[in-house]
C-alpha cells in the first residue's frame, strides 16, 4: 500500500569558495549524521560532481556539487521536518563556509 513520505535533497558544494577542495571527512561525517537521523541516505560520488550554476544580480556562478538524498518516514508533522532542515541548513552554511545551502523536500509516495 503506498504512503506519503518526504524526500529531501541537499545540494553541496565540493569546494570552498576559493577553489580549494571541501574535506572527506566533512562529507562522511555529514553521511553519517544523516543516516543516524533518517535511517539511509544515498549521496553521489564526490569524483563525479553535478555542475550548477546561478545568478545573482548579473553574476553567474558557478558550483560543483554532489547530492544527499533522504526519505523520510520518521518524522511525524511536516513542522517538525522543516524545524529540522533548518537548523541542519544553518550547521552545514558553517561546516562547508557557503553563504547558502539548497535543500529541497517533495511530498512523494511510497509503494
Amino acid at each position: 500500500m503506498a504512503r506519503a513520505i518526504r524526500s529531501i535533497d541537499i545540494y553541496l558544494p565540493v569546494e570552498y569558495n576559493d577553489g580549494s577542495p571541501i574535506e572527506n571527512s566533512k562529507f562522511v561525517s555529514l553521511q553519517r549524521d544523516l543516516l543516524h537521523r533518517f535511517g539511509g541516505v544515498t549521496s553521489m560520488q564526490r569524483q563525479f560532481p553535478l555542475q550548477g550554476l546561478w545568478q545573482a544580480g548579473n553574476v553567474v556562478y558557478e558550483d560543483r556539487v554532489i547530492l544527499f538524498t533522504m526519505l523520510d518516514f520518521h518524522s511525524k508533522s511536516q513542522l517538525e521536518s522543516l524545524r529540522y532542515l533548518t537548523r541542519l541548513k544553518e550547521r552545514l552554511k558553517k561546516r562547508f563556509e557557503q553563504l547558502e545551502i539548497l535543500i529541497t523536500v517533495q511530498e512523494i509516495l511510497a509503494i
